[in-house]
């Protein structure tokens, strides 16, 4: 088992990056949280004669496993769960399975450990995340709360909100969609964006649902500029007009990743784009 487990990791990680995309490349910290998690639970088999610190510190990094694990489930949706057993024989569809698989081990390795307190130490894996997300929440309220100072039409406008929202990390996220950071699942995200930040994406699922296509939910992010399309009741958006607003909020930061989604061609497509058309972005108060 613990060489099959190596073996879905590596399948799933090709898999994603190297023939179809679900997940674009984590924000810092979410990667080395994910590295590390995924490489205790890897490792875990080789570690009962290692001192019981090493062995407690493994513990809780597969206590933050578990809800990367339920986030991955939630950010491809229970249909991938189906697909994967109605085509099995495809075997790509299989490896969307492989969160399941890791979480029940890990749960079933610290419910069975002989560790004094070690279902203690994995359910305090998962504070961290808890905590980061509250954080993540209490900064999106703040931003909701700012924009909700302007009249109902100028709302969606640049120029009106550069002057009230704060310069947050969860503003630089929300200003960043479209264009940066990835949000939904799907084929195109509106665009595809290369990074994805998990603490945005839940607080934006909690407000809007997890279809990026179902009316309601682009309004659920309170810093994506355009207008409201009254007929077909949906905000019309500008890859290009975002990008220029993040410029604004954030001047000093770059408005393209140097990354790319995956290396398939859609990913590398994202190599082509040139911010504002390669026309010089203002800055506010321009």
């Amino acid at each position: 088992m613990p060489y099959l487990n190596i073996g879905l990791a590596a399948a799933a990680y090709g898999a994603n990056q190297y023939v179809t995309q679900a997940f674009c490349q984590p924000v810092e910290w979410a990667a080395w949280v994910l590295l590390g998690s995924v490489g205790a639970f890897l490792a875990w088999p080789w570690l009962n004669g290692q001192p019981k610190a090493v062995r407690y510190v493994a513990l809780f990094l597969q206590g933050a496993l578990v809800p990367i694990c339920v986030y991955c489930y939630a950010f491809m949706g229970p249909g991938s769960l189906l697909f994967g057993v109605l085509f099995f024989f495809f075997l790509l569809p299989v490896l969307a399975w492989v969160p399941v698989v890791f979480a029940g081990q890990a749960l079933r390795r610290a419910w069975r450990s002989e560790l004094p307190g070690a279902r203690v130490v994995f359910v305090l894996g998962i504070v961290p995340l808890l905590l980061a997300q509250a954080w993540a929440e209490q900064q999106y309220r703040a931003v909701e709360a700012a924009v909700a100072q302007l009249p109902q039409e100028q709302r969606r406008l640049p120029a009106t909100l550069v002057k009230v929202v704060p310069r947050t990390y969860m503003a630089e996220r929300l200003a960043g969609t479209l264009f940066k950071y990835h949000n939904y699942m799907g084929e195109y995200d509106g665009w595809r964006p290369p990074l994805h930040d998990p603490l945005v994406n839940v607080s934006l699922w909690s407000r809007g649902g997890m279809n990026y296509d179902k009316p309601g939910v682009r309004e659920a992010n309170p810093l994506l500029v355009g207008y409201r399309d009254v007929r077909w009741k949906v905000l019309v958006t500008s890859i290009d007009s975002q990008a220029v607003f993040y410029h604004q909020l954030f001047p000093n930061l770059p408005v393209k990743a140097d990354c790319t989604c995956n290396q398939t061609y859609d990913g590398e497509s994202y190599r082509k784009w040139i911010p504002n058309g390669g026309r010089r972005m203002p800055l506010q108060g321009e």
